[in-house]
């Protein structure tokens, strides 16, 4: 996913696919809210240090300045839509 899709738009989207198995980097966006949709798959999406488990249909929103980050848990890759409430994504690594 680019950090920067559209500079001054009020929203963006991505589509997000996670391999079995794997748990991408904790971060945080310092600008901007992040919803995730799931499309497929079963994950553990992390929100600040809780871990909530979703599947096909689920949805979260991540605050801004929250730490977060996604588990693919399911035998499938994960498919997610994330919207974005910024167009350009402030991208912060969070350990």
């Amino acid at each position: 996913m680019e950090d920067a899709i559209a500079q001054g738009a009020g929203l963006s989207l991505a589509k997000m696919s996670v391999a079995i198995g794997i748990t991408s980097e904790r971060h945080l966006h310092t600008n901007c809210t992040e919803t995730i949709h799931v499309l497929q798959g079963q994950i553990k999406q992390r929100i600040g240090e809780k871990w909530i488990s979703m599947s096909a249909g689920d949805t979260c929103l991540i605050p801004k300045d929250t730490s977060h980050q996604t588990r693919n848990i399911g035998p499938q890759t994960a498919v997610m839509m994330i919207a974005y409430s910024a167009g350009e994504r402030v991208y912060i690594k969070d350990e």
